[in-house]
């Protein structure tokens, strides 16, 4: 078990000496072997240990793919080890975060069974195959101007294509499945089947119909393929279907579902118009909605992939209501700094509403009338606040005025909103540096009295964005001190004599109120026996990389020397205990539960890199991004494991998705708000092809095309000649209302995007 479950090394087997396909192989060999290697102390029968490591949310090639259609949440698992079925999936509440804090809560979970049955079967010759995991490749596509979660198996000598998309507001999933006859010698008859969990009543000749857990599901075909239910299997079987010689045959289904469970007759009486229309107005009213939202298209296979799968997985994350599970099978709760900062990259994709609903819980369900802000679905002490959070929310709520043009959020919450700004300039909270301090870390740490950098950064951002959005908050008379206050924090954290965040020209994250360097970590235990807090004697916080905010945002000038050697610094956290890269979020002998590299650390770090022009380094984070376990289907986890422990309480980060699609908008292709003015400054990689950008932007379009890398060397914006300040920067007025923005760079290549 430990070789399946924690991906231990098998002896004389080492990465370097093992190819892609030779490792396909051995976890496939591996799996095969946990029937006859686990202990019986573990669980009585082996196929029990296999609904185990299919329930971890953490193994070694499992990626998963997040879908939203209504109320109703799919969280498609993809394996690569033949674990059972390798194309399965979860059903939430998106409106629940609590559901999702592990599978076992999915309305399709079934105990010591799992949630195999959301597999399809294809049945040749009288033998059900359903997706081997070494043998499937699964990823987004756009089919149909909808995006869509392709797996192509085979069956035989049958390849099968599934597709499964989510159609917007109508809480229903659909599967479409492509039968072609690829290596067959011979015409072959194929039955497909599609189950519910156990427990399913019939709804009629063509609905596989169940009400569990207090939600109703349902399953369907579309077209007039024949059908049967089979109540013995909890499916519904599809077929006999004819599959010729490099012929195909396609079959369309649907998977309903109610939250919470209605009467059943009249959810079969809205299955049964759905399937009669064969959901033509929810497919065409799904596509009409994604022709809203921003895209970009580029030869650079890397920013195009990075992007896309950010903007088709960040819908599913954000429900109607606003909630948004922070780390689902892991947390199964709220922050406003995880969902402000999800808000901020579904702007910067086109999803306007998903964002205002997500503004709109924040300021509705999580912050208290004194300005207090929700931390994991509740409020601490004021020794242990959060204080970038009121930044973070600031921040996204500028972000949503600038490219919407609505400010009614901000109108409609100013009392609350002048006491969010208000609260960290509490005499409280502050002392004659004029920066905030109490106890509580980042990374949420409970350490010695101390000045946090992330802190002090947020709320300078913050109070700069109030500023802007003064006329809106009826605070115009604050504006000289909220920028006061702000330049006087920026200047303890640089230049103060004896406290500032600064050691060696370099920034630092902590420094205790006594003046002390925060950089040994004393009296904190590890929560798990395999973690450095409690196997080592010698711990330390820094280099951390929260230390890279001050750089992403320009509270720092990323070009300085400051900027740079503390990106320097930030390297030691790169392959620091293993060599697949990624950077840890702090140094990882002072881990006490998640070392490893995460993610959305490396996004931190890959914007201040690019903002510094350190393009090397952040192509490297990028490609990471890319490559590393999650970034295959754009749902990335915390951290990639480091210790045995962490395979159980690995989970799944949404603010990640959002940090991936606000580097492409705003860093590498450089659009982003100053003020009231719209400015772009591409920083598209050295000898990066030419660009079209198609981003939604107020009430119509923002289309950019840019020609190559390098400095902006002439521009037409609209048709009209547009002139470069000096800073290489162009600036459009604060009444601009979109169109076309044509860009040749100083090393362009000439062609059209």
């Amino acid at each position: 078990l430990d070789l399946i479950a924690n991906q231990v090394e098998p002896p004389h087997v080492h990465e370097r000496h093992l190819s892609a396909h030779g490792a396909r192989h051995l976890l496939a060999w591996l799996a095969f072997c946990a029937w006859f290697i686990v202990p019986r102390s573990l669980a009585g029968e082996p196929a029990n240990v296999l609904v185990e490591l299919n329930r971890r949310p953490f193994f070694l090639g499992r990626e998963y793919f997040v879908l939203r259609s209504g109320r109703a949440q799919m969280i498609v698992q993809a394996d690569r080890a033949d674990l059972g079925p390798a194309f399965t999936c979860l059903l939430f509440d998106s409106q629940n975060a609590r559901q999702s804090i592990s599978k076992e809560g999915a309305f399709n979970y079934v105990k010591d069974h799992g949630f195999a049955d959301s597999a399809l079967q294809v049945v040749l010759g009288n033998f059900a195959f359903t997706a081997l995991g070494h043998r499937t490749e699964t990823h987004w596509v756009m089919a149909d101007g909808i995006p869509a979660v392709e797996a192509v198996w085979w069956a035989g000598g049958v390849r099968v294509t599934e597709r499964i998309s989510a159609l917007v507001e109508a809480n229903v999933f659909r599967r479409t499945i492509r039968l072609e006859g690829a290596h067959l010698l011979g015409p072959e008859s194929v039955r497909l089947r599609l189950a519910l969990p156990p427990r399913v009543t019939p709804g009629g000749a063509e609905i596989l119909l169940e009400t569990v857990r207090g939600a109703q599901l349902g399953v369907a075909a579309l077209d007039q393929t024949p059908q049967r239910l089979l109540p013995d299997a909890d499916a519904i079987e599809l077929g006999p279907i004819t599959v010729a010689p490099n012929g195909t045959a396609t079959v369309d289904t649907v998977l309903l579902v109610q939250i919470p469970a209605g009467d059943t007759q009249d959810f079969l009486q809205g299955a049964h118009k759905l399937v009669s229309t064969g959901a033509a107005s929810e497919i065409a009213r799904t596509r009409a909605a994604w022709r809203v939202s921003s895209s970009v298209a580029i030869a650079d296979a890397t920013i195009r992939e990075l992007f896309d799968k950010a903007r088709f997985g960040l819908p599913g994350m954000i429900a109607d209501d606003g909630t948004m599970d922070a780390g689902m099978f892991e947390y199964g709760a709220q922050w406003v700094r995880d969902t402000a900062n999800t808000a901020l990259g579904a702007i910067h994709a086109g999803h306007f509403e998903g964002a205002r609903h997500a503004l709109e819980r924040i300021l509705t369900k999580m912050i208290r009338p004194d300005g207090v802000t929700m931390i994991a679905g509740g409020f601490d002490t004021p020794d242990r606040e959060q204080f970038d959070q009121m930044g973070e929310l600031l921040h996204v709520l500028k972000s949503y005025r600038d490219w919407t043009g609505d400010d009614s959020l901000v109108r409609e919450h100013r009392s609350l909103l002048l006491a969010l700004v208000e609260r960290p300039l509490d005499p409280r909270f502050r002392d004659a540096t004029g920066m905030v301090h109490n106890r509580r870390e980042f990374w949420e740490r409970t350490l010695d009295d101390a000045y946090e950098l992330a802190y002090q950064t947020w709320v300078i951002q913050g109070l700069r964005d109030a500023a802007d959005l003064a006329p809106a908050l009826g605070a115009e008379d604050r504006v000289t001190r909220w920028r006061a206050e702000a330049g006087r924090m920026r200047d303890a954290v640089l230049h103060h004599p004896t406290r500032a965040l600064m050691r060696d020209g370099r920034l630092i994250k902590r420094r205790n109120v006594t003046g002390e360097v925060a950089d040994r970590l004393k009296d904190f235990a590890g929560y798990q026996g395999d973690v450095p807090l409690n196997t080592e004697t010698h711990h330390r916080l820094l280099p951390d990389a929260s230390e890279a905010l001050p750089i992403a945002l320009g509270v720092v000038d990323p070009r300085s020397a400051v900027a740079r050697g503390t990106l320097d610094d930030l390297e030691a956290l790169w392959n620091a205990r293993w060599s697949d890269g990624g950077y840890d979020r702090y140094d990882t002998s002072s881990q006490p539960d998640q070392p490893g590299p995460w993610p959305f650390a490396t996004c931190f770090i890959l914007r201040a890199q690019h903002e510094a022009g350190l393009f090397d380094r952040s192509r490297r984070s990028l490609e990471w991004l890319n490559t590393v376990q999650g970034g295959r289907a754009g749902t990335w986890f915390e951290e990639i494991p480091s210790v045995r422990s962490l395979n159980q309480s690995c989970g799944l980060v949404c603010w990640t998705s959002a940090e991936v699609a606000l580097f492409v908008v705003r860093h590498w292709l450089g659009i982003r708000f100053e003020g009231e003015s719209l400015v772009l400054r591409p920083g598209l990689y050295p000898g990066s092809p030419p660009v079209s950008a198609d981003l939604r932007f107020r009430q119509g379009r923002l289309r950019v095309e840019i020609d190559g890398s390098g400095p902006i060397r002439s521009a037409r914006v609209n048709g009209r000649r547009g002139k470069p300040r000096g800073d290489g920067a162009l600036w459009l007025p604060p009444d601009f209302g979109g169109g076309r923005i044509v860009i040749r760079a100083a090393r362009g290549n000439g062609q059209r995007p």
